[in-house]
């Protein structure tokens, strides 16, 4: 969904970018998407065929128009005419793929037995900064099914140095 959502995101990360409001805006949408999220009846009524989008756009008013910047507001109007208003997660999803491409930003899953301290985990950002010539937004996940060691996801790249994995290796070889 989130790939059909990306003309709405990309083209609301564009006019953030040109207001050089990027971050604010990111923001912004980050927080609607939690309402979303926490409100589900409210993003099915806003999707309801039988509520008419002048009800819905009322609605919109009441709720943000104090509280959003205009542009901000405008958006979330437009949004509700092109009948995507309840896919605004997706939308916000896509504007995050935009701001971090355009940023070179790689997002990556780092997954460990136990979690890493503050210097192991600065170690591990600029060693994975130098070897993929990006600025690196980490994700820690704790699985102790992983004996010992870390397994690194960014992207289609996966480094896997886990006990486990050097054990199902050593199964590999016995088998064959």
């Amino acid at each position: 969904m989130v790939e059909q959502m990306m003309p709405y995101g990309q083209a609301i990360y564009e006019i953030a970018k040109e207001a050089d409001k990027e971050a604010e805006y990111k923001g912004v949408l980050y927080e609607l998407s939690l309402i979303w999220e926490k409100e589900p009846s409210f993003v099915l009524a806003l999707s309801h065929p039988k509520i008419s989008k002048a009800e819905k756009q009322k609605w919109l008013m009441e709720l943000f128009e104090d509280s959003l910047p205009p542009v901000m507001m405008k958006t979330l109007l437009i949004f509700n005419e092109h009948g995507v208003i309840q896919a605004l997660p997706d939308i916000y999803k896509a504007y995050v793929q935009c701001f971090e491409k355009d940023h070179d930003i790689e997002n990556v899953l780092v997954e460990t037995a136990c979690p890493l301290d503050e210097k192991q985990q600065t170690s591990l950002q600029k060693m994975l900064e130098q070897k993929l010539h990006k600025t690196i937004s980490l994700t820690y996940k704790i699985d102790p099914e992983l004996i010992a060691g870390l397994r690194v996801r960014a992207g289609d790249l996966v480094l896997d140095n886990t006990v486990l994995s050097r054990l199902e290796a050593i199964k590999e070889k016995i088998r064959n």
